[in-house]
């Protein structure tokens, strides 16, 4: 299965494509083809058509323009206009279609914004939350979601933590639905949509972590569309 797999945009002169190490053989032990999709395309519905996408997967890196979520810019950094458009693009194409989606950190936080949600633009600035949500050091969720709970067989998940900014329940966008919230300060750490194949969260599994075998599960479900939550009743 060929799934489209979104790049970062460096900020050096000039700037540069770059996708960090892991994501690829992740994806590949997971059964998926990555085709990457650069920033700078032309036509990016046009490109996913020639390439033959049948999935989407936006990948972690640097902020979202704050302007998408109605905020001036007070600690958002590595912004790159041209990846959040090409981002945007990408999920009008797979949505219209029903493709699968996975949003990995940045990506979670893409597809809140691309649903109409906000996002903490600092942690530790705005919230003080005695977690370190950035140094990769796991910490616990809970899987609030009962449907969830039982697809995975834990209400319960350690995971590791890369992010600088974050999503609290007030800001989660339209039609999502909140699975796994951090135990230390209730951030989310996870959400499905209630109508389409869309999949977030805020940890990397390409790197280690303690929660890969739920997120092998979770993840295969997703592509193989198995989305159970797309039946459920809210």
């Amino acid at each position: 299965m060929r799934v489209a797999l979104t790049l970062h945009t460096s900020q050096a002169d000039p700037k540069r494509l770059s996708l960090r190490v892991g994501y690829v053989p992740y994806l590949q032990r997971l059964g998926l083809t990555p085709i990457l999709l650069p920033n700078d395309v032309l036509d990016v519905p046009a490109y996913l058509d020639a390439v033959g996408v049948q999935g989407v997967v936006l990948s972690g890196g640097g902020d979202i323009d704050p302007a998408h979520y109605g905020q001036t810019n007070s600690y958002s950094d590595h912004i790159a206009p041209e990846r959040d458009a090409a981002e945007f693009a990408a999920l009008d194409y797979a949505l219209a279609r029903h493709l699968p989606v996975l949003g990995i950190c940045r990506g979670a936080q893409v597809l809140n914004v691309y649903f109409g949600g906000g996002l903490v633009q600092d942690i530790a600035r705005v919230l003080g939350s005695p977690l370190d949500h950035y140094r990769g050091t796991p910490h616990p969720v809970r899987v609030v979601d009962r449907r969830m709970a039982a697809a995975l067989g834990v209400d319960a998940l350690e995971v590791n933590t890369y992010h600088h900014q974050g999503i609290t329940r007030d800001l989660v966008g339209r039609g999502l639905r909140v699975f796994a919230v951090s135990e230390v300060d209730g951030l989310v750490e996870g959400f499905y949509h209630a109508r389409y194949p869309v999949l977030g969260v805020q940890w990397h599994p390409e790197k280690e972590t303690p929660s890969q075998a739920y997120d092998r599960r979770l993840f295969r479900q997703l592509f193989e569309q198995k989305v159970f939550w797309l039946s459920a009743v809210h």
